[in-house]
């Protein structure tokens, strides 16, 4: 199994940026319903329509020093200039530099700053030179003032003009184009389809290549599928990997809106979510409840997964929020990263493939257990 988690996410990582909408997005869609088939499935793929979210240039000029940079995808989609002070306090100037990297707090400066717009800069601790983008979680209602994204090496001479009370021109280009997201699925039906269906769910895209972000969640999606084709289940399994993670889990709601009722519905949902097969970052386990709490205990406790962090019964990160809050049960596995939403999140540098494996054997046992009556 080593191997072909090995195999999966350096195919992953080598297909390039996988951001929804993008032909490389068709083109993984494509290649990911080739790999079901590998297992002996036939694969669904759903295509949906939605404006996607697309600029030609966005800049913060002073004086003759240009820096580019990439804006938040849940802007207001259109071209907008802001003039003024830079400062590096709310409410000092104009243009705000902003190095703390917060949905909350970024949003409360968006909607409620005297600020005209706001550049986000790349944590420190981060690789030089790359941009680490925020996922746009109000993609559908774009909010605020104009964002900035820039990288860290950008943010320390952005601070030093700040301190100078130097003025600053930021420019957006931007607009929307009709674009095609694809969610990748299939059913493994079960020997009593009358009991109620689990759900084995996975984002697919993201930002960069997102070895370690997304290769965790892909691989052990497959790994799954496999193992219940091979030994079959009594209930029925559904299987989605969505595309629009990064764009307020956008393939997410549109697989929802097919399948009214589910995230309730289900015997409960395995959300295979982002980077717990990140080197140097932790695991995370969100359970709904202390049965899926126990059960997921032990597997890992067999499966050799040590040290994790545990969420019970508060409303979790990444998609199985949804499920939460719906009133669905479920377990998720996510965890942190040092590349997060990086371009060097790459394979293998950014990879500890024998956590993967670990993690990957505690939720083939989990899968095995939730797929029984």
């Amino acid at each position: 199994m080593r191997d072909r988690i090995a195999n999966i996410i350096a195919a992953y990582s080598a297909q390039g940026i996988h951001r929804t909408g993008t032909d490389i997005d068709k083109a993984s869609a494509h290649w990911l319903a080739n790999e079901v088939e590998k297992i002996g499935l036939t694969p669904a793929l759903f295509s949906f329509e939605f404006d996607r979210f697309v600029f030609e240039s966005a800049t913060i000029a002073v004086g003759d020093t240009v820096i580019e940079g990439i804006p938040c995808y849940d802007c207001p989609p259109q071209s907008s200039t802001a003039t003024g002070q830079l400062a590096t306090s709310d409410g000092d100037g104009d243009i705000f530099v902003v190095t703390k990297q917060s949905h909350v707090y970024l949003n409360e400066l968006r909607n409620n700053s005297s600020c005209q717009a706001l550049v986000l800069v790349t944590p420190a601790h981060m690789p030089a030179g790359g941009i680490a983008l925020l996922n746009a979680e109000q993609f559908r209602n774009p909010i605020g003032i104009p964002v900035l994204q820039v990288s860290n090496e950008q943010g320390t001479l952005l601070q030093q003009l700040s301190a100078a009370g130097n003025e600053a021109t930021l420019s957006i280009a931007a607009s929307t184009e009709t674009a095609t997201g694809i969610n990748v699925g299939t059913t493994i039906v079960g020997r009593q389809p009358e009991l109620a269906p689990l759900v084995v769910m996975t984002p697919r895209s993201s930002w960069w290549r997102s070895a370690s972000e997304r290769g965790g969640g892909i691989s052990g999606w497959l790994e799954i599928m496999r193992l219940l084709h091979a030994r079959g289940s009594d209930r029925d399994v559904i299987f989605t990997a969505n595309t629009g993670h990064e764009l307020g889990h956008t393939g997410y709601d549109y697989f929802v809106a097919e399948h009214p009722d589910l995230e309730s519905a289900a015997h409960a949902w395995l959300h295979l979510g982002a980077n717990f097969a990140a080197k140097d970052g932790n695991v995370r386990l969100q359970y709904s409840d202390d049965e899926i709490q126990i059960l997921a205990q032990t597997a890992a406790t067999i499966a050799g997964v040590r040290e994790y962090d545990e969420v019970l019964g508060r409303r979790p990160g990444g998609e199985a929020r949804e499920v939460y809050d719906a009133g669905g049960r479920y377990l998720s596995i996510l965890g942190g990263n040092p590349l997060f939403h990086h371009p060097e999140d790459v394979w293998p540098e950014a990879v500890d493939l024998d956590k993967a494996a670990r993690c990957c054997d505690m939720l083939n046992a989990v899968a095995v257990t939730m797929s029984s009556a």
